[in-house]
């Protein structure tokens, strides 16, 4: 989860109620690690100015509260007009090295223009 943008699977999400869900591509999900905030600030900013219309800003564990970060960053100093379409938040198990199953908070926040 270090790297500012990182692939996803180009399968499009089922629909819930009736409303059709974003379609995540190659660009415009944006994973947040352990570099400084600008540079996944700039990385978000980058995907909207090639023209991308929904960005999505992915984070677990202790890089959640620099998730928020790079959001309010985006949409206070570089880009008014940016709003935050929806915030989802759920927990992930993941295995360990020494076969435990550890639980771990993860958040997505959806930026559209």
């Amino acid at each position: 989860m270090d790297g500012t943008t990182t692939p996803q699977n180009g399968a499009a999400p089922a629909q819930q109620s009736g409303m059709p869900q974003s379609v995540r591509t190659d660009g415009n999900v944006i994973y947040i690690g352990k570099k400084s905030v600008m540079g996944y600030v700039l990385a978000v900013v980058t995907q909207f100015n090639h023209g991308e219309q929904e960005v999505f800003i992915k984070a677990r564990g202790k890089a959640i509260s620099r998730a928020v970060d790079v959001a309010e960053i985006v949409r206070n100093r570089f880009l008014p007009d940016a709003k935050v379409a929806n915030i989802l938040t759920k927990t992930e198990e993941l295995d360990s090295e020494d076969g435990t199953k550890s639980k771990v908070s993860a958040i997505e926040i959806k930026m559209s223009k």
